[in-house]
Parts: C-alpha cells; structure tokens; sequence
C-alpha cells in the first residue's frame, strides 16, 4: 500500500470517501466489493482521530436493555461477532462485572433478569465455530466474589455483581486499517495526508472535491460522481454550508500503566459534580469502565460539550486530573497516581445538547446518513454521522447501499462472511498461534511470535520475511514490549506510514499506551529516516513532535 498522490487525478471515481477513520474505511471496504471505484482520503493518518481514541470495546449493546431497545442490541450482537470473523487477530472476548446494590435497578434481581435476556436475544452469538471466540451466558455473583474481582471499589451497599461478555479490540487503529488495506486489495485508492478544502460543484450536484496534499501542499482535483464525507468532527467543515449539522462532545480515556484489574473489566460507579448556567451545581453518580488492555488499564469514558475548532482539540492537564478525581473516588482502595497515567485518548462524538438539570452530555443515540439531495437539493453527496465503533461497519455499508442506488448499481449482499479482512484469515484462533509459534521457533522467540500474530493475524510472516535479508531487523526496538525494528520498517514500506507518530501510535503498539522512551524513539526515527530520505532536522522535529504527544497543555 502506496502513497500515491498522482493515483487520485486524471480520472473519475465512483465514489470519493473523505475521511479515514472507521466509518471512512468501512465504506471503502464495502464499496470497492461492490465493484465501484473508489477513493478514500484524510487529512491527516488513517484512523488517527477519534478512531484511535477509542475505548477499545466491541459491545454487545447490554446497555440498550434499559431503553428496551431490542433493534439496536440485535445490530451490536450481530456486529461484534462479524467483527470477530473479519479480524479474529484483533479481537476477542472480555469478561465485564458490574456490582449490584439493593433490590431495584441496580439490584441483583434486574439484573439477572436483564442477563437472561441477553442471552435469549444474543441466541445466535456463538456462530463462528472458533471457541476462542465464545461468549458465554451471564450470571450474578456473590458479594464476596464480586469484591475479589475488583477489589478498590466502596464495599458499603454491594450485594454482589452482575458478570458478562462482551470483547475487546487489541487495536482500534490497526482494524481500521485493515478495512482501508483490504479496500485497497480490491482496487481502491487510499492516501492519507490529503484535505479536501473544498467541494467541487457545478450547479445543485456535487463533482468532487478540490484537494491538498497536506505534506508537499500541492493542490489538485478529485472528481466522483458521488462523495460520502465521513470526516467524523470535521463534517462541517467539510460542507461548508454554513449551518452546522453536528453538535460536537469530546470523549476521554485515561491510559495506566498497570492492571488495576487483572482478571476483567469493570462498570464502576463514580461521583461527578457539574456546575450549571444558573451558578447552582449538580452531584451525581456515573458509569466508568475500567478494563485491562495489553498489560496497561484504560479507563473511561469522560464526556465534555465542546464547541471550538475541531483542530485545536487539546488534552489539558486540568481534564487529567479532573477525570482521576473521579476514578479514585469510585475505585478509592486502590487509588491511580498521577505518574501512572501514561497517555490519553481524546476524540469527538455526536451529542444532541446538555442535560439542563444535570449538566451532562446527552449523547447522540443513534447514527444519521444524510442524502443531501432529500434534504439540500444537492446531488452527488452523502454524510454520515456516526456514533460508535462496533456498529460502524454496518452503518457504512448503509451508506454504500444508498450510493449503489444513487449511481443506478445493481443491489448487492451484505460484506460481512464475504470474506476476512487483510491478516484475518484465520479459523481457530489458538490452534493458528499455537502452530506459528512452533513454525517459527527458529526466526524469532516465542513472545514476538505471539505479538505479531495478534497484531497482523495471517499476515505476520510478512513482518518475519524482512529478517531473512537483515537479521536485526528481528530483534526488539530498545526498552519496547516485543515491538521489533521490522515493523518500523514494514509501516513505511507496505502501510503508508510517513511520519514518525503514524508508526509509533497506529501502525505498531510502540507508543500507543505510553511514551516508549528516547532510545525507541530515537530507534524507530533512524529506520524512517533511512527509508524515506529525512534530513537530521526532520528527524529531530518528528521525535520532538512525539514526545509532545504525551505532555497535556497546561
């Protein structure tokens, strides 16, 4: 996968896709099976956005009980288990405990009814046939081993716990990435760095977009006959219409570089206080999930309104300790110290307003496609507003069946079990890893082996193959968890990595949890810089660019 500037001129495309995140690369993923031409632009990395500022959680919509929405709990089951067929490398099941208290909503008794019920609805969820993928029924538990699974929490009201499963993603921004190469197998044209400044339109319909490329700042055209922009909080921006069709909230997790919970995730209670417009204040309680992730906890989400630029979207360290009162107020045995907190994940979601008696956000519920030509009298685009990761495939291939109407294409059948996304063609999870570590005992130690199976699925040979010209290039980058030299390599050669945060943060799992120390750093630059001909300045503004990434604003 090349970067390629020229391959977005000099012709029409089916359908240009502004913005790479996960909805982005879903729809191209789907349209190119289709059959359209397509290409798929960012204005910064693949997946580099909200993308990558994700919780990491694939869920089975338990929440959704509470509304009784059956339709969207359906969709949630159904997606976590495509999710896990397309890239079973990247995800795989995680057990959930929540704890119980008294004898109504919260008590063991709805919950358990609320468990029974997602078992019957999620009826279908074990239907890959792989039993690494099982999720199996829920239960209540006692007060006694709710407390030995998490342990910090205020004993005072708990009457046991309510456990489950859902999943996690080892890395969000590599299954987006995994969309947007597989969309490329198929003949689509992706570059990363490329802003769409502006909509090319000629009367009421849309022809394109008039394009930068944001490295060399050289302008050029990309004409479509439709376009979907999916560029997620810059969706206005992308229209310029004037009036805003988003209302924007950020969402915050909190990286630490220790298990809190060893043994499985966690729904917490924890207080918050909210000042209000009238100067008065409101006290109350939310949910916070804490879950173990390759070693190091993420805990969250936070929600906040916001209103300003989306590219002047800042994580201050204010909003740091701001969000850790809260956690160790909830989790208050065993609290997290500052120094533990290692990164942050910040990005935006839809909201619909805020709370007027609360103060809270009020998350936008549901996702929106936008035919602007029902609504604005403009032919040839389509937005589409998003609301969470796990259903976003779904609701990209929404989005391609209204374009397929749109160009007169003829119907067709749904992606998901047409076949595995890149790395993912594995069937049983356990029994591929077991077998390539034994395959490959001679090239690598077992450790890498398991690392890079779960990072590149079926394709981790690629990474091995760069070790038979360069044997160092198998060894690991210095102070790194299994992370190897081959990887750096391989981001630039074969994953359109071209700047040193696109390795770093989202084509490895280098940096994506924590600063991985100068000499990685220093490292992972000098095999970027050999690669893709970088000056000594260069190199010294991109690792002083990374190292920013980890320092919240004042």
């Amino acid at each position: 996968m090349q970067r390629m500037c020229k391959d977005l001129q000099d012709r029409e495309f089916d359908v240009l896709i502004v913005g790479g995140g996960i909805y982005g690369a879903g729809a191209a993923w789907s349209a190119a099976l289709r059959g359209l031409t397509v290409a798929v632009i960012d204005k910064g990395d693949f997946g580099g956005a909200t993308t990558s500022n994700s919780l990491k959680t694939v869920h089975g919509g338990l929440r959704y009980l509470q509304q009784l929405d059956i339709k969207r709990m359906r969709e949630s089951i159904r997606e976590r288990r495509n999710l896990m067929a397309l890239a079973p490398h990247l995800i795989h099941p995680l057990a959930c405990v929540m704890p119980t208290y008294g004898h109504g909503m919260k008590g063991k008794e709805v919950m358990f009814c609320g468990l029974l019920m997602n078992d019957i609805i999620s009826f279908d969820r074990n239907r890959l046939g792989d039993p690494e993928k099982k999720i199996p029924r829920g239960r209540v538990i006692s007060k006694k081993a709710c407390l030995s699974l998490i342990p910090g929490i205020p004993r005072q009201g708990v009457t046991g716990g309510a456990f489950w499963t859902d999943a996690q993603m080892v890395s969000s921004e590599r299954l987006c990435l995994a969309f947007i190469q597989s969309a490329v197998n198929q003949g689509a044209v992706a570059v990363n760095y490329v802003e769409a400044a502006e909509l090319l339109r000629k009367g009421d319909r849309i022809l394109g977009s008039r394009a930068r490329d944001v490295m060399t700042n050289e302008a050029f055209e990309i004409r479509a006959k439709m376009v979907v922009n999916a560029a997620g909080g810059w969706i206005d921006r992308v229209l310029d219409f004037g009036k805003p069709r988003i209302q924007l909230s950020t969402a915050m997790n909190l990286l630490v570089n220790r298990q809190v919970l060893p043994e499985c995730a966690a729904g917490i209670y924890a207080p918050f206080e909210n000042r209000l417009p009238d100067g008065s204040s409101y006290r109350g309680r939310h949910v916070l999930f804490m879950a173990p992730w390759r070693g190091f906890t993420i805990v969250g989400t936070f929600h906040r309104p916001y209103s300003g630029d989306p590219d002047a979207l800042r994580v201050t360290e204010q909003e740091v300790e701001a969000c850790l009162r809260e956690v160790n107020a909830a989790y208050s045995e065993d609290p997290i110290r500052r120094e533990e907190i290692t990164y942050f994940h910040k990005g935006f979601l839809p909201m619909d307003g805020i709370h007027r008696k609360t103060g809270e956000v009020l998350l936008t519920k549901k996702y929106s496609i936008i035919d602007h030509a029902a609504e604005d009298g403009l032919e040839g685009l389509v937005s589409v507003i998003g609301v969470k990761y796990t259903t976003a495939r779904d609701v990209a291939e929404k989005v391609i069946s209204l374009v397929s109407k749109k160009l007169n294409r003829p119907a067709r059948a749904g992606t998901a079990g047409l076949e595995a996304l890149a790395g993912g063609k594995i069937s049983l999870y356990d029994d591929f890893l077991s077998k390539a570590v034994s395959w490959d005992a001679g090239r690598a130690k077992a450790e890498t082996i398991e690392h890079l199976v779960a990072h590149y699925g079926s394709d981790y040979k690629r990474i091995l193959a760069y070790g038979e010209d360069q044997p160092d290039l198998l060894e690991p980058l210095p102070g790194a968890r299994n992370v190897i030299r081959a990887e750096i390599l391989h981001a630039v050669k074969e994953e359109m990595a071209v700047k040193l945060s696109d390795a770093v943060l989202r084509r490895t799992s280098l940096g994506s949890a924590g600063h991985p120390g100068k000499e990685a750093l220093n490292a992972s630059a000098r095999i970027m810089a050999e690669a893709l001909g970088w000056s000594a300045k260069r190199k010294a503004e991109e690792i002083m660019e990374m190292d920013s990434k980890y320092k919240p604003t004042a």
